[in-house]
């Protein structure tokens, strides 16, 4: 029920808004860890809703199969396995943004999410928090107005 209840483009989008909000709030309380972990799925959220958007989909099931059909994600892959690279991969819009340097480094710290983060009692430390945000902020611009 899941991954259908909230699969569709309006969903992701409002999802990847609300959880990048709850990224500063948590940021706020010092939960670095925390603001990090859920920073990501802002990420993916809406690159899932612009690939959902490019390949005509209503939903990620849909989007999903798109994708295999046309041979751009393998057919062991999953939109449901949080691999930020896969997805920018899928737009066809990986080598523009690695062409651009500074975007690279964004999209290598930001690509360093895991959402096992939410089991890992390390802290971390506002440092990393601060680079790990700005590297989100950066993606969710380029993503935006680049896929």
């Amino acid at each position: 029920m899941g991954k259908k209840r909230f699969a569709g483009i309006s969903e992701q989008s409002k999802a990847g808004q609300h959880r990048r909000a709850d990224a500063d709030a948590l940021f706020e309380k010092q939960r670095w860890r925390g603001a990090m972990y859920i920073a990501g799925y802002a990420i993916e959220c809406l690159i899932k809703a612009k690939l959902m958007k490019m390949f005509n989909q209503s939903n990620l099931e849909g989007l999903e199969a798109e994708l295999k059909r046309r041979h751009i994600i393998p057919d062991d892959s999953s939109l449901f396995d949080h691999r930020i690279e896969l997805y920018l991969d899928a737009s066809g819009r990986l080598d523009a943004l690695r062409s651009d340097r500074g975007l690279w480094r964004s999209f290598n710290i930001a690509n360093r999410w895991n959402p096992s983060w939410r089991y890992n009692p390390d802290p971390s430390n506002r440092d990393d928090a601060e680079d790990f945000l700005s590297a989100v902020d950066a993606m969710l611009e380029w993503i935006r107005n680049n896929v």
